[in-house]
């Protein structure tokens, strides 16, 4: 009977470390200059770090604008004075990294044929938007002495015009997993783009490609401290 015993809890712990083992495989770390990224190929999840950054004479930044360029993205990418959120993780390990949890796009649009796709009209198809796996974008910062975790969303205030009222919106973006910057290799630099824009690698896709009908603005009291670090969090829902 001892020996069963034992038997039985060598088993149980061999178990256990074994599921702990195949648990830490799913986390990848993988490292930037002074960034990081851990990708949960289980959850389908990457979330890095990154610094707050402002540049007010970009447009959407301080005061009422319209843009393609990122809200987030990469340290070096020709866009990067437009990016609230700047991180040293390069975009080629972040793209590469959310293709190999299994995420995929279902549309691209090239940098060459953009235009023939832009604006609603009576002949757009699914083919003028950009179009992939569904992704959600929150971030997870320190504010007002306490951890907090919001939804991009909440940090930009939107407007679109009606019968030359401008009116106020909510900002409801519908964030999809593209690719198009990377398979280009379009420098931007850029990550999570609103205005569904070919330049970046995820985007708002609720307008067809580069479709300019709201104007936003960064709501800067509720964003964390510019210069301090945040995790920018995106779960993708991959079948």
């Amino acid at each position: 009977m001892k020996f069963r015993k034992k038997a039985g809890c060598v088993i149980v712990l061999m178990i256990l470390l074994f599921s702990q083992w195949a648990i830490c495989a799913e986390v990848e770390t993988i490292k930037g200059e002074t960034d990081w990224m851990n990708v949960d190929h289980g959850s389908k999840k990457i979330v890095f770090s990154a610094t707050v950054t402002k540049n007010s004479s970009k447009s959407a930044v301080t005061d009422w604008g319209q843009r393609g360029q990122a809200w987030i993205g990469c340290k070096g990418g020709s866009q990067e004075a437009f990016f609230i959120f700047t991180t040293d993780v390069p975009r080629p390990k972040i793209d590469e990294a959310i293709r190999k949890m299994g995420v995929k796009y279902s549309n691209q649009i090239s940098k060459e044929n953009w235009k023939a796709h832009r604006e609603l009209k009576e002949t757009t198809t699914p083919k003028d938007f950009l179009n992939g796996d569904s992704a959600i974008v929150s971030l997870k910062f320190e504010k007002n002495g306490e951890t907090v975790q919001v939804p991009m969303e909440t940090l930009i205030e939107e407007k679109i015009e009606i019968n030359n009222k401008e009116v106020l919106r909510p900002h409801t973006p519908h964030y999809v997993y593209h690719g198009t910057g990377e398979a280009i290799q379009y420098p931007s630099g850029c990550i999570v783009c609103p205005s569904d824009c070919f330049g970046g690698i995820i985007t708002d896709n609720r307008l067809p490609v580069l479709t300019y009908d709201s104007w936003y603005r960064v709501n800067w009291n509720l964003m964390p401290a510019v210069g301090s670090k945040v995790q920018v969090i995106i779960q993708f829902t991959a079948l």
